[in-house]
């Protein structure tokens, strides 16, 4: 009896922490001007809520297979994220022309870009 209550607690404390997640991220995302840290705000966001919504559920129906079929899940969504993320940043580094304006980019990082195009 006792241990039902201290799943349910534990289930709801991590949906009320992936729910604080999505939405710290949701003002995040209204709240900056700039490409990448909108990115970034999205891209922790997405993986960090994501296991702890993931782990209330894995914690509430026990650990069967379909926890580990939502381990599988967060994996792959690890995986991905932070790959899509990085393709997004480098993106807006190569089109945005005024990134200096907003980023410190060193003499350096801004000659290997010229020899690489």
């Amino acid at each position: 009896m006792i241990w039902q209550w201290i799943r349910f607690g534990l289930v709801a404390a991590l949906l009320l922490s992936g729910l604080f997640t999505l939405v710290v991220a949701l003002l995040g995302l209204f709240r900056f001007h700039f490409a990448l840290n909108r990115i970034h705000a999205a891209a922790m966001a997405d993986t960090l809520s994501l296991l702890l919504f993931i782990a209330a559920v894995a914690v509430a129906v026990g650990f069967h297979a379909v926890a580990w079929k939502l381990a599988l899940v967060v994996a792959l969504q690890w995986c991905t994220s932070p790959l899509s993320s990085h393709m997004l940043s480098r993106f807006e580094y190569m089109a945005d022309d005024n990134l200096s304006a907003h980023v410190d980019i060193s003499d350096a990082a801004l000659r290997e870009e010229g020899e690489a195009k």
